[in-house]
C-alpha cells in the first residue's frame, strides 16, 4: 500500500507540473523536486517522463470508459435521454475534478515529439471509438438517425473539447445548464422545429422549397 501511495503521489505532482509548464518544458528533476522523492525512487515506478505521461492518459481513458455508460432499454430503466444526461454530468464532473489532466490534453504542443504526438492522437481516436459505438448502438435502438457515425463522432468530440476547454479555463462549477444545452444541441441542433419539419416534408416529396407561399 505504501508503494502504491508513493506512486500516486508522483502522478499527482506530475499532473500539476505538466499542466503548468507543459509536457516539453517539464523534466524529471521538476517532478522529483515537487514530489520530494529521490531520483532512484522515481525510476522504481516509471521508466521516464513519457512513461509517466502515458499513465496519465490511460487514467483519463479509463475514467471515460467508466463514465460513458451503455444505454439500456427495458422495463424499469430510465428514459434514454435521462441516461444521456447522466453520462454528460459524469463526464463534466470529472473534467472539473481533474482540471490538470484536462489542461494537459487540451494544451499539449504538437510537433516536438512525433511518438508522443501519435500517443495523443491515439488517445483521441479511442475516445472517438467510444462515441461511435454509442452512435451505432443508438441507430440499432432507433434513437439516432442513420448517418456516418465516424464523421459525427469527430464532430461531437471537437465540440466537447471546446466546451471542456472553456469550462476549465473559466473555472465554471455549475454544470447543470451546460449539460442541458449540450444535450439539446445533440438531439435537436439549432434549427427551429418548424424548419426541421419543413425539411423533412421537402425530403419526402422531393421539393426544393419548403417555405410557405406568400400572397
Amino acid at each position: 500500500m505504501e508503494r502504491q501511495a508513493r506512486r500516486e503521489q508522483v502522478l499527482r505532482h506530475a499532473k500539476r507540473i505538466f499542466a503548468r509548464k507543459g509536457y516539453h518544458r517539464t523534466n524529471v528533476a521538476d517532478i522529483i523536486s515537487h514530489a520530494r522523492i529521490a531520483r532512484g525512487t522515481f525510476y522504481l515506478y516509471f521508466q521516464n517522463k513519457r512513461d509517466l505521461f502515458e499513465e496519465l492518459l490511460e487514467q483519463v481513458l479509463g475514467e471515460m470508459r467508466h463514465r460513458i455508460q451503455r444505454l439500456r432499454v427495458g422495463a424499469g430503466e430510465p428514459e434514454p435521454v435521462e441516461q444521456l444526461r447522466t453520462n454528460l454530468r459524469r463526464v463534466l464532473s470529472f473534467v472539473l475534478a481533474e482540471r490538470e489532466l484536462t489542461d494537459i490534453l487540451l494544451n499539449h504542443s504538437m510537433g516536438f515529439d512525433r511518438e508522443l504526438d501519435l500517443r495523443i492522437d491515439g488517445f483521441y481516436e479511442k475516445v472517438t471509438d467510444q462515441i461511435q459505438r454509442s452512435l451505432d448502438l443508438g441507430i440499432q435502438m432507433n434513437l439516432v438517425r442513420t448517418c456516418n457515425t465516424r464523421a459525427v463522432a469527430y464532430c461531437i468530440l471537437g465540440g466537447i473539447k471546446e466546451v471542456v476547454g472553456q469550462l476549465s479555463r473559466h473555472r465554471r462549477r455549475d454544470i447543470g445548464p451546460l449539460v442541458e444545452e449540450i444535450l439539446d444541441f445533440g438531439l435537436r441542433g439549432v434549427a427551429q422545429p418548424e424548419l426541421l419539419a419543413g425539411l423533412r416534408r421537402a425530403n419526402e416529396t422531393g421539393r426544393v422549397s419548403f417555405s410557405p407561399e406568400i400572397d
